[in-house]
Parts: structure tokens; C-alpha cells; sequence
């Protein structure tokens, strides 16, 4: 995807073409400064993206997205900018739906997912362009896989019809979904209790050993020891200090190795 990226960032005329259409959207980049390539482009939406919020993504996402609804090079450059913004997400989508497969096979699926969602997507929709591309991404995907014989989509497509038929949503619908698919697997998994809420730092390492389980980095029975410990939390539940600490370091220094091999992996 970058190398390919490279290539599309040096091919003349398509950094003024974007930031022509940008401008027809009420879109300005650069007023009185000197004017980067197709990549700093990109880089400066984010940028506006993180200091204004999802309002600035979804005008200039709308500008590109009704650009590639249209047919030929211009709506196929169009369609290549949005997909590149989508990488990360992309990625985070690939490392949730590998579930023991090969990592770039699967990501392969999501990047051609992406890309057919960018072309169709429903401009009708007038509010949170990046979580509903990453929405139907995730929805089609899924699909995809499913054909293949992924394991959990008993889990995946009663949240994902449920929030497809709400239409779009103030919050990411992905993460929602994605969310209540890891409640689950954390639940059969024994690292969560039924109706229990992991969020925030004890979310993240949920999801780590829901991984780790899955993907034979970690025996079940060890990954429950550290959930458990890490809701006890503070309380240690009559446990010393000194043993604490020595649990708690032990713990880490997995649960670092497993965060290095989960890199790896992605």
C-alpha cells in the first residue's frame, strides 16, 4: 500500500487535482505558504482533523467520496486518497478480523473491502464519513471472511445488523461492534464475567490476552490468573505487598513480550 502510495504521490497533476477539488469543497490548505506534494496533503487533513474534530473530516472525506463515485482516473485517484487515510483503520480492522489467519491474506481482504465501500459509498449519509467507511468496511469484510469459515461470526452479524439498521451514529459504530464481539470472546474465553465492561487500559489488556489465548502465545488458565489480577486491582484481595509486586512484575513482563509478538504479528 505504500509503495504503491509513493507511486500515486509522484505522478504529475494529481497533488493540484485533489487540492482543486478540496477548494470547489470550501477546503483551503496552505493560504499563503508554500504548497507540499499529494502525501503532505494528506498529512495536513489529519492534522486539521485532530485540532477541529470529526466536522472537518467529514467535509473534506464528503469532497473526495463524491468524487469517487464517478468513473475513470480522477475518481480512481480520488477513491486511492480516501483508502490511504483509511489505512490505519484498515489495519486495526485486519489485526481483529485475522483470527489465526495469515495477517497479510487477511488484510488484503479488508483493503479490497475498503476500497469497494469508498466507490459505493452512500452519499446520503450527511455525518460521520471515516466511522461509517469503517463501519461498512468492517460489515463486508466479515462477509468475505465468513465465506472462508471464520469461527466467530456467530458473534459478529447480530451487532453488526443492529447498528447497520440505525443508520449512521454520533459514536464509532465499528468500535461499538467491535466492542461487544471482544465482550464475548473475553466471556467464553473466562477473562471477563457475563455483562462485565472492560474499557480503557483494562480493555486493551483484554484484548491482548483474548489474542494471546487465541493464537496459542498464552495458556488460558495463565491469561485468567492476570485478568483476574488486574480487577482486583488495588484491593490485592488480602494478598502482601511484596507478593503483589512480585505478581504484578511477572505479569508485565508477559504481558510485554506478548504486546512485542501482537506487533509482530500486525
Amino acid at each position: 500500500m505504500n509503495a504503491e502510495w509513493a507511486v500515486v504521490c509522484a505522478e504529475p497533476g494529481n497533488t493540484d487535482l485533489v487540492l482543486k477539488w478540496l477548494r470547489e469543497g470550501g477546503i483551503h490548505l496552505w493560504d499563503g505558504l508554500t504548497m507540499g506534494g499529494l502525501a503532505e496533503v494528506l498529512a495536513e487533513l489529519e492534522r486539521r482533523d485532530r485540532a477541529r474534530g470529526r466536522a472537518h473530516s467529514d467535509r473534506w472525506l464528503r469532497v473526495l467520496l463524491e468524487r469517487a463515485a464517478g468513473e475513470g482516473a480522477e475518481a480512481l485517484l480520488a477513491a486511492r486518497v480516501v483508502v490511504q487515510a483509511m489505512v490505519p483503520g484498515a489495519m486495526r480492522l485486519t489485526r481483529r478480523l485475522q483470527a489465526g489467519r495469515d495477517y497479510d491474506e487477511t488484510g488484503q481482504v479488508v483493503v479490497a473491502c475498503l476500497f469497494q465501500v469508498v466507490r459505493r459509498f452512500p452519499l446520503r449519509r450527511t455525518s460521520g464519513a471515516a466511522a461509517n467507511l469503517r463501519m461498512e468496511t468492517l460489515h463486508l469484510a466479515s462477509r468475505e471472511l465468513r465465506a472462508e469459515g471464520t469461527d466467530y461470526d456467530v458473534l459478529l452479524y447480530p451487532y453488526l445488523d443492529e447498528v447497520l439498521a440505525g443508520g449512521p451514529a454520533d459514536d464509532d459504530p465499528a468500535e461499538t461492534v467491535w466492542q461487544n464481539i471482544l465482550g464475548q470472546r473475553a466471556v467464553q474465553a473466562g477473562l471477563l464475567r457475563q455483562g462485565e465492561v472492560a474499557d480503557g487500559a483494562r480493555g486493551e489488556l483484554i484484548e491482548l490476552l483474548v489474542w494471546a489465548v487465541e493464537a496459542g502465545r498464552m495458556d488460558s488458565d495463565r491469561a485468567r490468573v492476570i485478568a483476574d489480577e488486574a480487577r482486583a486491582g488495588a484491593q490485592r484481595a488480602g494478598v502482601s505487598a511484596v507478593a503483589w509486586r512480585k505478581r504484578r512484575s511477572r505479569a508485565m513482563r508477559q504481558m510485554r513480550a506478548l504486546a512485542e509478538q501482537w506487533a509482530q504479528a500486525a
